[in-house]
């Protein structure tokens, strides 16, 4: 018997080892349609409408049967693979877990006990509910469930440097198509209604239907485009020669991949720009400059190509295309908020954003451990707003959106996923001698530095498409770190 328990882990244990090669496993299309998935998901409005949240919700339970249908040969290697991923799925599976639960009918006295807030909303009742709006509850654990799903999917597919590395250009593709598509509208000042959405295209916006949810997923973008042009400067080799050889070199640059990428960077940070998003721009250079200074003091490997990378993205894109394109516009802003509200039709003002955000965190006060519920912000807030024409759908900060809406337990899930992806990014940064692994730590962990400076005036991951890529991202940070070490320093080893 303990033979054959021994020969049967040998089996599966060869078997991993098989799978992790991409043997006998026949998924080109479930990662073509991740990919698909990638540009979809920001075109219809961000994917902010209830049918497209039915698309994706489908969309991404489809692939998830998939993933299980061209795995049903190979349970045990799936299990070993899923094990090694089992600190983000667990994290993220048990924050799908509570937005559920919110929506059970559950013994008056347990709510009473853990929730009073809650229990006097439904006195009288024999069970109640922590979720003052279980319709949207619903729906938001519904999407949960997809992230959780896609998390695990990106996971199994992913298995190899050639497939976590197109992974990579796709988001980059993706948001070069959601850049140029908002250069050319907003150059003919757009303006349509559409999904009964009335849309101006007054600033870039790309398919968005709000300007600083479109920077928030421009910093993703570029966060990764710029992690793989790191990847690639590992690949460089020193070359000496006389001057025909610089030439060579010169030219081939110009002709090379890393060339069109860098483009494809330039036009993504021409479309940030345009967006004249404060935070937005705000966070994505200071996270540049963060992460960079961060990997400096963690290695010293390819230190002088990072360096000039990043002066490089500083000198152009902010001086030259930023000038051309309008950077003062956004230096404006930032020096014309003012600290005290103003009068409709002025400059949104400091205090004016964070009014929402400060009346949430009473929200939280009153609902501190499951909150009232996911995507009941809307409703649960009116009762701590102060009374003032107009009025906040949302608590234009993150965290304090998060914390009301799931609690500070549900807030304290995501939390952990975050920061234990930064640092397994970390950990590759300073260990890992392969360029691949490290420059895709490094895009992700420009990608949470950058919306973490971002979602504490605004609410990127409120919005599908930004929160949907993100949980992505999240998952090339771990698949980075997995990666098998060959000694090699080539990105494509």
């Amino acid at each position: 018997m303990a033979r054959e328990r021994q020969r049967a882990r040998s089996l599966a244990a060869r078997d991993a080892a098989g799978i992790a090669d991409g043997a006998d496993i026949a998924d080109k299309w479930i990662f073509g349609a991740l990919v698909g998935l990638l540009f979809w998901v920001p075109l219809p409005l961000g994917s902010n409408r209830t049918w497209a949240l039915g698309v994706l919700v489908a969309w991404a339970f489809v692939l998830l049967a998939g993933v299980a249908y061209v795995w049903r040969r190979h349970s045990d290697a799936a299990w070993q693979r899923l094990a090694q991923f089992g600190v983000p799925l667990t994290l993220l599976g048990a924050f799908v877990a509570l937005v559920w639960a919110q929506t059970w009918p559950m013994p008056a006295q347990w709510v009473a006990a853990v929730s009073p807030e809650s229990w006097r909303v439904e006195t009288g009742v024999a069970s109640a509910r922590f979720s003052l709006d279980v319709y949207q509850n619903r729906i938001y654990a519904a999407v949960s469930s997809a992230y959780w799903a896609l998390f695990v999917v990106a996971v199994l597919t992913v298995r190899d440097k050639r497939r976590l590395e197109l992974l990579a250009w796709c988001i980059v593709w993706a948001g070069l198509v959601q850049a140029v598509l908002g250069v050319v509208l907003f150059s003919t000042t757009a303006h349509y209604q559409i999904f009964f959405f009335d849309t101006i295209h007054d600033r870039v916006k790309g398919s968005f239907g709000y300007h600083n949810h479109f920077a928030g997923y421009m910093e993703l973008c570029l966060s990764v485009g710029i992690g793989l042009m790191l990847a690639r400067l590992g690949s460089d080799k020193t070359q000496h020669g006389n001057w025909r050889h610089r030439i060579a070199r010169v030219l081939d640059f110009i002709l090379s991949e890393k060339m069109r990428l860098r483009l494809m960077l330039v036009v993504l940070v021409i479309a940030l720009v345009l967006t004249r998003s404060r935070m937005g721009n705000t966070g994505f250079f200071a996270a540049m400059l963060v992460v960079g200074a961060v990997t400096l003091l963690l290695t010293r490997r390819s230190a002088p190509a990072m360096v000039a990378l990043i002066v490089s993205l500083i000198v152009v894109d902010v001086f030259v295309i930023g000038t051309w394109v309008g950077l003062e516009k956004v230096m404006e802003r930032v020096q014309g908020t003012n600290m005290s509200i103003e009068n409709q039709g002025a400059e949104e003002s400091v205090e004016l954003r964070a009014d929402a955000a400060r009346h949430g965190l009473d929200l939280v006060k009153a609902f501190p451990v499951f909150g009232t519920g996911g995507g009941s912000f809307y409703n649960s807030y009116i009762r701590y707003r102060t009374p003032r024409p107009g009025f906040f759908d949302h608590a234009h900060n993150d965290y304090v959106e998060m914390a009301a809406d799931y609690g500070l337990v549900g807030l304290g899930l995501l939390g952990a996923l975050v920061l234990t992806t930064a640092w397994q990014c970390l950990r590759a940064i300073a260990k890992r001698r392969s360029s691949l692994p490290r420059g895709i730590s490094f895009g992700v962990l420009m990608a949470i530095v950058a919306l973490a400076i971002h979602s504490t005036v605004d609410f990127n991951l409120q919005l599908p498409a930004n929160a949907l890529t993100l949980v992505v991202i999240l998952a090339m940070g771990w698949l980075a770190s997995a990666l098998p070490s060959t000694g090699s320093t080539s990105s494509r080893e």
